[in-house]
């Protein structure tokens, strides 16, 4: 992921809070305050937003509205492949470099006015405008013309053509398999072409797409959805969502509300335990999100500068442990880079498993036999949750026994924690990474690439760079997995990063609720079009 985008940024804080706070699951649940009401959905938003529309704000919170608001062009199911969306079809041209869409006839923004490709053109043009530069448009830049817009050398994006009313070409400088994938991300959503150039941004206010609710109000701490009954795909079952802010992220006041009633959905909190709440009738969802935790190494700062120390590290660490005893087995321990579920992912790869011995023996050809000559080793981390802090005492458990001193580094804020890392100011650092699209090149390439935006660790690698760089323009998916798996086979033998653990969302809803699917890229994506709320079920 690029940037601070709400997959990692927002995620990465979540996923901190997530798994720290404390509530009882047994405890007696007191009466609703706002009791369930039938085809209404409430659940909670942990994070205020400065406004609601996706190319000015990238904010989880923003993202669980944009998904229900707006459409793109395409969409993803549950398991993650591109569907239709506001386009019906599309070609692919021979060399992979031009896409053309055939758009859905009929369709109606909530305003009431019609849908055509004026409006997917400046909706994707306007995601190229200077103002709007702070957002991640990696997965975009590709589209012929994009930067001369952005430097405001071209009054349009030239690779975005509209053929007809229903029917638009959008040309990339060179093919890009994720190129579908990535518009189906919240940034890419059609909005009316009127509303496109706003310059007073009322979207952010009052967003208007063609998606299955429409938003009706944002007061205080609510924002409210009412159903789209003319949608396009078919009327919603629901008749209402409501998003409820708990600033602060506060879980356990949320987890505590959905547990009297007052929400129909509610993430765990730290203490949940799964089997208890399904006894008491709640639905408890539980899938590993496409998602890792890692301890990098900037591999040009010594000790880190030596390979067999990095993987003396790796081998050292005992996450199966750790996610059993302190996460209550409520994630997944990892040993590489892709997570289970994505394309290219492959057991085969699973180099860096806990490995006391090796680990000892690593160390020693590296010339530090039990640790002699290490100086204490500092890692950094965004965070100071009880989670962290005991994540880090077993990190520091496990080396100690190796000879090793390390000690953590509780960095103030994550904004300087993210300036330290640009600067390579922590040669060791706890971090996180979530997919922003299902494709590994999200995960390999901006983590590993030389000049990857977020390639904190240094790691550089010609053969590496050769391999990622054919399989975004590789079509046949067979061979583009099998690059994949070799790129982070390299990587993995030379141990740049420690795999922790791949992060999972885990989400209990009331016993009326049906329709549920929990999708591997979180909650954002929650398919509201299909649930059903029926309190006296």
């Amino acid at each position: 992921m690029t940037g601070r985008t709400f997959v990692r940024s927002v995620s990465l804080a979540l996923f901190f809070a997530l798994s720290f706070v404390l509530f009882p699951p047994g405890s007696p649940a007191a009466s609703p305050a706002h009791p369930p009401a039938e085809g209404v959905f409430r659940f909670p938003l942990f994070y205020v937003p400065a406004g609601l529309d996706p190319v000015r704000d990238s904010s989880e919170s923003t993202a669980h509205v944009a998904q229900q608001v707006f459409d793109g062009l395409v969409a993803f199911d549950p398991k993650l492949r591109v569907v239709p969306g506001l386009a019906e079809s599309w070609t692919v041209s021979k060399d992979g470099r031009e896409y053309l869409f055939s758009l859905r006839k009929g369709v109606r923004f909530h305003d009431g006015s019609t849908f055509d490709a004026r409006d997917v053109a400046a909706s994707l043009t306007r995601i190229f405008r200077p103002e709007n530069s702070a957002q991640s448009t990696r997965f975009l830049d590709n589209i012929v013309g994009a930067e001369e817009f952005r430097k405001g050398e071209k009054d349009h994006v030239a690779g975005i053509r509209v053929i007809s009313d229903y029917r638009i070409a959008i040309t990339l400088k060179r093919p890009y398999a994720p190129f579908l994938a990535a518009l189906a991300m919240p940034l890419t959503k059609i909005v009316p072409s009127e509303l496109a150039g706003d310059a007073d941004d009322s979207l952010s206010r009052h967003p208007v797409g063609t998606g299955p609710f429409r938003f009706v109000s944002w007061e205080k701490s609510t924002i409210t959805l009412k159903a789209n009954d003319g949608y396009f795909l078919g009327k919603p079952s629901l008749r209402e969502v409501q998003f409820i802010f708990y600033p602060g992220g506060d879980r356990k006041k949320a987890f505590a509300d959905f547990l009297k009633g007052d929400l129909e959905g509610s993430p765990l909190t730290g203490a949940a335990e799964p089997e208890d709440l399904r006894k008491r009738g709640y639905k408890v969802l539980i899938r590993p999100r496409l998602s890792l935790q890692f301890y990098g190494m900037n591999i040009h700062t010594p000790p880190f500068d030596n390979r067999l120390v990095r993987e003396a590290l790796a081998h050292a660490f005992d996450r199966r442990y750790y996610v059993a005893t302190v996460l209550g087995s409520k994630h997944y321990p990892a040993f590489q880079i892709i997570p289970p579920g994505m394309p290219g992912y492959t057991p085969d790869n699973a180099l860096l498993d806990y490995d006391p011995v090796k680990a000892a023996a690593l160390l020693a050809e590296a010339g530090y036999p039990g640790g002699a000559g290490l100086p204490e080793l500092t890692i950094a981390t965004a965070s100071r949750s009880n989670v962290a802090v005991k994540e880090l005492a077993l990190f520091a458990r496990d080396l100690a026994r190796l000879g090793i001193r390390v000690r953590p580094l509780f960095v103030k804020s994550w904004e300087e924690f993210s300036r330290g890392l640009e600067k390579k100011r922590y040669p060791l650092f706890r971090y996180a990474w979530y997919a922003d699209i299902p494709d590994p090149d999200n995960f390999l390439s901006p983590l590993f690439e030389s000049g990857g935006k977020a390639n904190f660790t240094g790691f550089s690698d010609p053969e590496v760079d050769r391999l990622l760089d054919g399989a975004r323009s590789e079509t046949d998916p067979t061979r583009r997995s099998e690059m994949y798996r070799k790129a982070e086979r390299i990587i993995l033998e030379k141990a740049p990063v420690i795999p922790v653990l791949n992060i999972a969302t885990s989400v209990a809803f009331q016993g009326y609720v049906s329709g549920i699917d929990l999708p591997a890229i979180g909650t954002p994506y929650l398919p509201l079009r299909q649930v059903r709320v029926s309190p006296g079920s």
